[in-house]
């Protein structure tokens, strides 16, 4: 008896620090065992119990214990429990059974017959109870399907309940006593019970989509689950799992039948235009309102070189001579504004189906107003692969019923999958012409550009600080004139860099590598040039001297380095000038043809070894960077000037300027890129002049080879127009520097000096305009 009773230590782990199970049976012997520890070893020793019972319990407290019993109220069991459709199981005809089983499509009806099983596994493992769970939202939350509801138990995960954690898992759990595991401090929601043994087993399909999870228990009077339960359940829910999969597998396949002989039909006409986007996006938008039998289509691509420019084809409501549909194709800048309905389509990559547009308070009513037309209902799905959201595709009032139903949503993911191969495909070939212009473009850039000298770099990175008496006068006023110091011009943007940013945030090698390199990827044009792209640099660090709280250290970043590099090989030419020629750099950029480029040169630059000087940012902060780089040189294009400009004077007028705005802030830095990019018109006069003649030495370049290509061009660039100079400096301080000017310094501090130098340079070219008149 003793050297039994001594065993029974071994049989379980003690409780969890924290958690000690106060003893009920005080035992002389073993004061630290549990109640439930002396149950389960009496269970599995029934002998020892029958000896201490003959032994030591007298009959008069025998005969007690046996009228408590059978005046207990018995727990029914499981099977005794009626379910509905459990007669199902009753049928003599397995035939019959495994019919009504394959051919369960609907939700409810597999979660009912999922329901059922589990009621007679609980029975086959002699379980005491039994629960049914459903998650739902995407498998983050956990409903208890009681009589055919869903009652939601709560999250999904670890920490909370037996079943929440078997879905997070995605495998079977199995706890041989509840009361003593700390993983699961909520136990077997919604029910308090405690002392048991739990066995959870989630419902998982090849596809990895969890549809259900059974969870099993019994009470502290049964030996808790062991592997053969394990065994007897997985070989009965694998099954379950895989006739639920292929039940899924059957109605895609059903539908699929029914799509065929359309999809088979419009795939030819969408590979047979496949070279060209706008016609693959015709088709699909006629194809679509065939298919879904709607009043009005619309569709939004993403263009590929800024992400958050889309390519809108907007259906118009009328048709051609041919009697095809028409649509308006123009560029939206910014979707949220003008389709919340299809921006969160593309955002969510899920389908948005409105049954009443006038009861959704995303629908704009008032461009039903402007087009004099009257919005029902809206089906929104994105256009995509797993990879890559290539659009949305938006339609309008479903002609054949009130709504569009969930089986158009069906057909409108299969049709759609179609329409994302064929865009992809489209994006391939015109990827691959687009590839023979890079190609073109580099070997034009590689014949011209090498990095630095090696020599040049272990000089600069012996003295690259600069000595205070070497600093130019007036390097700290908006007069300083690069031309007459350009040997010293590497150090002061060392000093530049190290005065904003210290002198540990950038490795000297790199600092020193990457300002040579920009320097040499400078070409040798009169205006654009490496003494050009440190005045922008200049200029710019200078108002953020005179601003110093306003910017981050990123931006302050990306305004330099964008000002540094803005103009880099820059060949004399505007962006008119690729495009009249259809050259390899305007087939390659379709907006901003040179700043595009400009961008590009300095990603490659940052992406050489040895140059990298943002090495010390991790991931997303270089992602971070890149961007603020690409946005700040795109904004040199002086063709986005006027609607920075125009914006920025509203928002002045109305009092809605925000420095902590994303669009005011963003408003700012693009006319701060400018101001520092048109700086030299604001400069003493005496360079004011020498500017000038380099400016129109290019404009005169670029006219000369426009007429030997058989075109005149404008006026300012035809050297026969030289006398007229200072009147067109006059117009182009008037028109553009002058109210650049007066709205970025009513922005900024430090701003005033450019102003003041633009009208005292204005007046002087309008003297010369008068003499020469």
């Amino acid at each position: 008896m003793a050297s039994n009773l001594e065993q029974m230590s071994f049989l379980k782990r003690p409780p969890f620090p924290g958690r000690m199970v106060k003893p009920r049976l005080k035992s002389r012997v073993i004061p630290s065992m549990t109640e439930l520890q002396v149950k389960n070893y009496l269970i599995q020793n029934p002998k020892v119990f029958e000896q201490f019972v003959l032994e030591s319990v007298p009959e008069s407290k025998l005969e007690d214990l046996l009228k408590v019993k059978r005046e207990r109220p018995r727990k029914p069991a499981i099977g005794e429990h009626p379910i509905a459709l459990q007669s199902l199981y009753l049928r003599n005809s397995v035939i019959e059974i495994a019919e009504v089983l394959t051919n369960s499509y609907d939700d409810e009806e597999q979660q009912r017959r999922m329901e059922e099983t589990a009621h007679v596994l609980g029975r086959a493992v002699d379980a005491n109870d039994m629960a049914f769970y459903v998650p739902t939202h995407n498998e983050t939350m956990l409903s208890l399907y009681q009589h055919g509801e869903l009652v939601p138990c709560g999250p999904v995960g670890k920490n909370l309940t037996v079943a929440a954690y078997a879905v997070s898992e995605r495998k079977t759990i199995l706890v041989k006593d509840l009361e003593m595991d700390s993983r699961f401090p909520k136990g077997i929601s919604p029910k308090p019970m405690r002392d048991c043994s739990v066995l959870c087993v989630p419902v998982v399909l090849p596809s990895a989509d969890t549809v259900g999870v059974i969870e099993f228990t019994r009470d502290h009077l049964k030996p808790p689950f062991c592997e053969g339960d394990i065994q007897l359940i997985h070989a009965v829910v694998s099954w379950m799992a895989a006739c639920i999969h292929e039940n899924g597998l059957k109605r895609i396949l059903d539908t699929q039948h029914e799509l065929n002989e359309f999809l088979l039909e419009i795939t030819k006409d969408l590979f047979k235009e496949i070279t060209c986007v706008d016609r693959v996006a015709n088709t699909i938008l006629h194809f679509t309102k065939d298919l879904l039998h709607a009043d009005r289509c619309s569709m939004y691509l993403v263009e590929e070189e800024q992400s958050k420019l889309y390519v809108a084809y907007e259906d118009t409501g009328t048709v051609d001579a041919n009697g095809k549909d028409v649509y308006d194709k123009k560029r939206v800048h910014d979707l949220h504004a003008v389709d919340i309905i299809a921006w969160e389509a593309i955002e969510n990559g899920k389908t948005v189906n409105i049954y009443d547009a006038y009861e959704d308070e995303r629908f704009d009513q008032e461009s039903d107003t402007k087009l004099g037309y009257h919005t029902k209902q809206i089906l929104c799905m994105p256009i995509r692969n797993r990879e890559q959201v290539y659009g949305v595709i938006k339609i309008i009032n479903c002609l054949h019923h009130d709504r569009f139903t969930h089986a158009d949503e069906e057909y409108f993911s299969l049709f759609s999958d179609y329409c994302a191969l064929a865009l992809h495909y489209s994006k391939i070939y015109s990827l691959l012409y687009q590839q023979q212009n890079i190609y073109k473009v580099a070997v034009d850039v590689l014949q011209y550009h090498i990095v630095c000298n090696e020599d040049e770099v272990m000089s600069l990175q012996e003295t690259p600080y600069i000595e205070d008496e070497a600093i130019p006068e007036n390097f700290f006023s908006p007069e300083f004139y690069a031309y007459y110091h350009v040997e010293r011009l590497p150090q002061l943007f060392i000093y530049i860099a190290t005065d904003l940013f210290g002198d540990d945030t950038f490795e000297m090698e790199k600092l020193c590598r990457f300002i040579l390199t920009v320097r040499k990827n400078y070409r040798s044009v009169t205006y654009h040039n490496w003494e050009h792209g440190f005045h922008v640099a200049h200029a710019l660090w200078l108002m953020i001297k005179a601003n110093d709280d306003i910017f981050t250290k990123f931006e302050k970043m990306a305004l330099v380095i964008g000002g540094i590099c803005h103009d880099l090989d820059h060949r004399g030419y505007n962006n008119d000038f690729f495009r009249k020629f259809d050259l390899p750099l305007a087939a390659l950029y379709s907006t901003s043809v040179m700043e595009q480029h400009h961008y590009k040169q300095t990603i490659t630059i940052l992406h050489t070894d040895g140059q990298d000087i943002f090495s010390f940012l991790n991931g997303p902060q270089y992602k971070e960077m890149l961007e603020l780089l690409r946005e700040h040189i795109i904004s040199t294009d002086l063709a986005l000037y006027f609607q920075n400009q125009k914006e920025a004077s509203k928002r002045l007028e109305e009092g809605t300027f925000d420095m902590n705005d994303h669009a005011s802030r963003s408003c700012c830095k693009a006319l701060m890129m400018t101001a520092a990019d048109l700086c030299a018109v604001s400069k003493p006069w005496i360079t004011q002049e020498e500017t000038v003649d380099r400016l129109y030495n290019e404009f005169y370049m670029q006219g000369d080879e426009e007429k030997k290509r058989g075109i005149t061009p404008i006026p300012m660039m035809d050297r026969e127009n030289s006398k007229d100079q200072p009147k067109q400096q006059v117009g182009f301080i008037n028109f553009i520097c002058i109210p650049l000017y007066q709205t970025l310094s009513q922005i900024l501090d430090g701003v005033h000096h450019y102003l003041v130098g633009c009208e005292e340079n204005m007046e002087m070219w309008k003297l010369l305009a008068e003499q020469r008149a």
